[in-house]
């Protein structure tokens, strides 16, 4: 499985949705979605954007939930957050359950800079987060690749990174090609 994280508005779901119309050989899995449908039969929350706003303890449970029904494929992407931001603090978007139950082939960060982070979050309408600041979004940043450099540690898994620079959506799914490649995919 590779593993694709970014933060809200770097473009993951874009890049990878273009990328998949060549690839229909590979399957993807939303995290973010199967975490809903966990909330929504549990009646925890009812839209994506309140999960983040339950107890830490109850967003563990939840994730638990939804490690239980991921299954280890070849040649499927998930597409997940590597932080969750949850007041007063964070929530890794991959458990160490997850880690161990999987056979991780990488990871991708796909990144854009926090002024191009900030101006696509503004015009979502989609969703409901609240609004960053600008070093609130390096300092998440920072933490993604943080955390991401501890689950290469944990797994052996390698590590690639996107810069999704407004404007250049080819650019990005080029280089995920490149990772397909280099995956043997």
């Amino acid at each position: 499985m590779l593993i694709v994280v970014g933060l809200a508005g770097a473009g993951k779901s874009t890049v990878l949705k273009k990328f998949l119309e060549e690839r229909k050989d590979i399957s993807i899995v939303n995290y973010g979605n199967l975490a809903l449908n966990v909330a929504l039969s549990k009646k925890l929350a009812d839209d994506r954007d309140k999960i983040n706003s339950l107890p830490s303890t109850t967003h563990r449970r939840i994730q638990e939930e939804v490690v239980k029904q991921l299954n280890d494929s070849p040649k499927t992407i998930l597409d997940t957050h590597a932080i969750l931001k949850h007041d007063p603090g964070y929530i890794a978007g991959i458990t160490p359950d997850l880690l161990k139950k999987i056979n991780v082939e990488g990871f991708v960060f796909i990144d854009a800079s926090s002024e191009e982070l900030l101006s696509r979050r503004s015009r979502d309408k989609t969703r409901t987060r609240s609004m960053p600041t600008k070093e609130q979004i390096d300092n998440d940043r920072f933490l993604c690749k943080t955390l991401i450099c501890s689950w290469v540690s944990q797994t052996g898994a390698p590590f690639y990174f996107i810069h999704n620079k407004e404007g250049n959506l080819d650019s990005a799914v080029g280089e995920m090609k490149k990772i397909a490649k280099d995956l043997e995919w």
